[in-house]
């Protein structure tokens, strides 16, 4: 199902995990969701843009396990979101280890 951004963050808010563009305050607590623009492609007919398809990163940032993004995946699978596979990527936060995890979903305009 192609979606646009207006509906891939409803969705998302759907999963009770809160939802940040960009980057989250420092009084966040996890999990949460960090979404940021990538890229864009086009579809084109005759040369000329019929679509323009953005590309959003999308992050589960936690202090705990992969567990921690199943309600995301539950909705993006209940509404029919196509979806990457997620990968993780540990980090240090204020002397604490955590994991983002992260997929991407290519919405359009």
């Amino acid at each position: 199902m192609q979606i646009n951004l207006n509906q891939l963050r409803a969705i998302m808010k759907k999963s009770g995990i809160p939802v940040y563009r960009d980057s989250a305050p420092t009084t966040a607590e996890y999990p949460y969701i960090v979404y940021e623009y990538v890229n864009e492609t086009h579809k084109r007919v005759s040369n000329r843009v019929i679509k323009s398809l953005p590309l959003y990163q999308i992050a589960i940032i936690t202090d705990g396990t992969e567990s921690d993004y199943e309600p995301l995946k539950e909705v993006f699978n209940r509404y029919g979101v196509q979806y990457d596979m997620f990968f993780g990527i540990p980090f240090d936060e204020n002397d604490d280890t955590i994991m983002q995890f992260i997929t991407n979903v290519r919405c359009v305009q």
